[in-house]
Order: C-alpha cells, then sequence, then structure tokens
C-alpha cells in the first residue's frame, strides 16, 4: 500500500495530467472555433461545447476566451526570443525557421487580436537590460514582429532563404552599428 506522501503525489500528478488535457482541449477548440469565427464572436459557451469541457473547468483556468491563447503567445514570443542570440542581424534564417515552425498559430492569434500581445511578450525583461540598450531592443523586437507580420500576410509564400537575404540586407547597418550585441549583452548582465 503506498505511503501518504506517495498518494499525495499521485493525486497530484494525476490532477496536473487533468489541467493539461483540460487546457489542451480549450486550446484546440479556440483554433478551430477561430477558423470560422472572429475572436469576439466566440463565447465560453461555444468553447467548452467544442472543447467537450464543463464552465466550471473554463473557469477553473481561464477568464477570458482570449486567455486560453496566452500560453502560445508566450510559447511563439519565447521561441522567437530564443532563436535571435547574439548575432541578430545575421541570424534570419534562424528567426525565419521558428516563425515558419508556428505558421499554423501565428494568423490566428493575429486574427484573434493577439498581435501586440506577442510584441508585448517579446518585450518583457527590457526592464531588467541595462537603459542604454532597453531602446535597442525594443527597435530591434520591433523589426522582428513587422517581418513576422510581413511573411504572415503574404501567406510565407517567400522562402525563408530569400526573406533570411532580404532581412539581412535591410538590417546590416544596424548591425555594424553595433545594435545587433543588444541580446548577447543583456544576457549577461
Amino acid at each position: 500500500m503506498p505511503s501518504k506522501e506517495e498518494r499525495i503525489q499521485n493525486l497530484k500528478k494525476a490532477n496536473a495530467q487533468s489541467h493539461q488535457v483540460i487546457v489542451d482541449s480549450l486550446r484546440e477548440a479556440m483554433y478551430e472555433l477561430l477558423e470560422t469565427k472572429d475572436v469576439g464572436n466566440i463565447k465560453v459557451v461555444d468553447l467548452i461545447r467544442r472543447a467537450g469541457v464543463s464552465r466550471g473547468s473554463f473557469y477553473k483556468h481561464f477568464y477570458l476566451v482570449t486567455d486560453v491563447l496566452k500560453d502560445d503567445i508566450k510559447a511563439v514570443s519565447d521561441d522567437v526570443g530564443a532563436s535571435i542570440g547574439s548575432d541578430i542581424g545575421l541570424n534570419w534564417d534562424v528567426i525565419l525557421k521558428t516563425v515558419y515552425h508556428h505558421r499554423k498559430k501565428i494568423p490566428l492569434l493575429i486574427k484573434a487580436g493577439m498581435g501586440m500581445q506577442i510584441l508585448e511578450q517579446m518585450n518583457t525583461g527590457i526592464a531588467s537590460a541595462d537603459d542604454t540598450f532597453q531602446t535597442r531592443i525594443v527597435v530591434w523586437n520591433g523589426i522582428i514582429f513587422n517581418c513576422i507580420l510581413f511573411w504572415n500576410q503574404e501567406n510565407y509564400q517567400t522562402p525563408i532563404a530569400e526573406l533570411a537575404e532580404k532581412m539581412t540586407t535591410i538590417t546590416l547597418p544596424l548591425y555594424n552599428a553595433e545594435i545587433a550585441a543588444v541580446y548577447e549583452r543583456k544576457q549577461e548582465n
């Protein structure tokens, strides 16, 4: 017979798994609904019916319908941020491959009006950067985010290598002006 501590650990594990199943079901349902509806027309009842969960389960995990998308916003932002590296101006191929990996989620997040939340998430943590680098980080994040918007708007038609070459050419003057070392210096702090 398991000890009391083992039973508690098993219960915590089961609860965590249950939580993840509910969250994943709601997220999947949200994306399915976004394919045919505007986010403003998606109600909690639509979402829970599509996901097959109870209203109580929804409100246990989320407050607003759009809250279902917050983990994906963070995932997209974190993945793009991790792909940047210290050679921002020369890393466009890696950045674009990362964006391409999220090409199915990004259009739906933008359609849901969550584009600015992606940019805001990209900009989290700049307050901890040295004052001289904060503006530079915001500039780079803006460039990267606008590249994402452009590429999304054209349905990712431009090949990664071609867009990476164009973006490198455009941003090389910034890189040569030593603005590219922003992320490396930020991470040292």
